[in-house]
């Protein structure tokens, strides 16, 4: 039998970033329902608010966030009919119409609250990539420096260390998604994106470095 191939690159996050997403959902549910119970979702705004406040943007930043979280909306709840059925069943006069919509309001509720701290969390991510590409060029070009040297300078080669640092990148990436996207509790990305450039610089150059021709 066929083994399957695997997704690499942008499939790979692609994948990875889907499955985030419904993990993104099962927590925040479980946060709202369980740990805090009967308020959670009045919690859940409330982390909302408290990041956007920590956020300190300019307008033009706030104004790319609120497009963010407005696609966000568009692309789960009104492409998938999900909107239109609410505001249908919601101005419906049957009763079993208004007990499906109050069933389902607290989840759905939980899920739209927690769209906008994710979609949120996303575009902060979108405006960090500025920073992103400097480091990594600069990563790039300090590595490409070290790879000459090493080359012409007869080092030895290291195709371990090549291999590690191209997987310790996609996995830096995946880790920041999982740190920074998950957890439905307030936190500053002045603190906590830094490090994950920094791990990525470090990681590009090192990818670069120890780059061989025939691996």
């Amino acid at each position: 039998m066929a083994e399957q191939p695997r997704l690499t690159g942008l499939l790979w996050l692609a994948k990875w970033f889907f499955l985030l997403s419904l993990f993104v959902l099962v927590v925040d549910i479980f946060c709202v329902f369980v740990l805090w119970s009967p308020n959670g979702a009045r919690h859940l705004e409330s982390v909302f608010q408290q990041e956007v406040a920590l956020l300190n943007l300019q307008p033009s930043q706030v104004a790319f966030l609120v497009d963010v979280i407005q696609a966000f909306y568009e692309q789960v709840f009104v492409s998938t009919g999900i909107d239109g059925t609410l505001r249908q069943s919601g101005a419906e006069t049957p009763a079993t119409a208004h007990d499906f919509a109050n069933a389902l309001w607290p989840v759905l509720e939980t899920a739209m609250i927690g769209l906008k701290l994710f979609a949120l969390r996303v575009g902060i991510l979108i405006l960090t990539l500025p920073f992103l590409i400097l480091i990594t060029a600069v990563a790039m070009a300090d590595g490409f420096v070290g790879w000459y040297l090493r080359r012409t300078g007869g080092e030895r080669e290291s195709g371990f260390i090549y291999h590690r640092a191209k997987r310790s990148l996609a996995w830096s990436f995946l880790l920041l998604w999982v740190v920074y996207l998950i957890p439905p509790v307030s936190m500053d990305p002045k603190y906590l994106l830094p490090p994950f450039l920094v791990a990525s610089g470090v990681a590009t150059r090192l990818h670069v470095a120890f780059f061989k021709k025939y691996l």
